[in-house]
């Protein structure tokens, strides 16, 4: 199935392929080129179309690779990059290292990845790319410029953001009288951003999650203090749900999703799971699972750094 994205098909169900993690871990979710590649040659064969990448990834040329060696035409892949909130030079940059890596001379959807970075952190999601800018609103409306340039060039065929709270959102509609036509955030039973995802619907926004099962692999790959967060998929009211639909905890959670009309990225390299993600159309939860799922008994918990602190 496939949600609207202006006059582009986007795939609800894509491939997430992000994070490094620790090679050295057996058991981890460890994404360099290898396990990019093997992972995008066995979603595309299992029938998956949509594919999540970025220029920060270790993962990218791995998915160039992976596209290629699955003899399914690039016409049919729906392939989404990242570039950093650098400024416009920055982004073109970034922009022509990632068709080189990916192998392609057009990207379907071009996201900028976060709004800045978080202060007062170590190891932010992005450089700092502040330089020659004052403020990360000038990182970010320069860098939407690079995005809207390509996009006339048609070298991008939707551009849309990453990780974007609605001030930041504000400052394209406002500003650039433009609305971007993806905001790509971490949403799931964990944590999700209500009030962010009915300002997206209402400037019809495409509202797209990654780790929507909660990341359950990040834990292996830096430690239970990083992520405290109990696997979702055995939290046991959403095992008595999947169990009603005959259906897996994962299966569950996205299907939830989909009913509030979120896409996703679940990431995955195990050919199993990913039969399990596309199959997630042939069921419906009721109000009553809809409502358990989103006051599960957790506290609200977010994997990632909070975009909510950048200004």
């Amino acid at each position: 199935m496939n949600a609207a994205l202006g006059e582009v098909l986007m795939p609800v169900v894509g491939l997430g392929t992000g994070g490094y993690g620790n090679p050295n871990e057996t058991d981890g979710e460890y994404w360099g080129p290898e396990q990019g590649h093997n992972s995008t040659v066995a979603w595309l064969k299992l029938g998956g179309r949509r594919i999540d990448t970025a220029y920060g990834y270790g993962s990218r040329d791995g998915v160039g690779t992976g596209w290629v060696a699955s003899d399914v035409p690039r016409s049919e892949i729906f392939i989404t990059s990242k570039v950093d909130p650098s400024g416009c030079t920055e982004a073109l940059e970034e922009f022509a290292i990632t068709l080189k890596s990916l192998k392609t001379d057009y990207i379907d959807l071009l996201l900028i990845h976060w709004p800045g970075a978080q202060p007062g952190t170590s190891g932010e999601p992005i450089p700092s790319c502040k330089q020659g800018k004052s403020t990360w609103t000038d990182c970010r409306l320069q860098t939407w410029q690079a995005l809207q340039k390509l996009f006339d060039q048609q070298r991008v065929r939707a551009i849309g953001v990453s990780n974007f709270e609605v001030n930041h959102l504000l400052e394209i509609i406002n500003l650039n009288s433009s609305i971007p036509s993806v905001n790509q955030v971490e949403f799931h039973p964990y944590w999700h951003e209500d009030e962010l995802l009915d300002f997206c619907k209402k400037h019809n926004i495409t509202f797209n999650s990654y780790s929507p099962g909660a990341a359950p692999d990040h834990a292996v790959w830096l430690g239970p203090s990083w992520n405290p967060i109990p696997d979702l998929r055995k939290h046991p009211t959403i095992i008595q749900i999947a169990q009603k639909h005959s259906k897996t905890p994962a299966q569950v959670i996205y299907r939830w999703h989909w009913q509030q009309g979120i896409v996703i990225n679940p990431r995955t390299r195990n050919s199993t799971h990913m039969m399990e993600n596309l199959s997630i159309f042939d069921f419906e939860l009721d109000i009553q699972d809809m409502m358990t799922l989103a006051y599960l008994n957790h506290p609200i918990t977010k994997l990632g750094n909070d975009p909510r602190l950048i200004l």
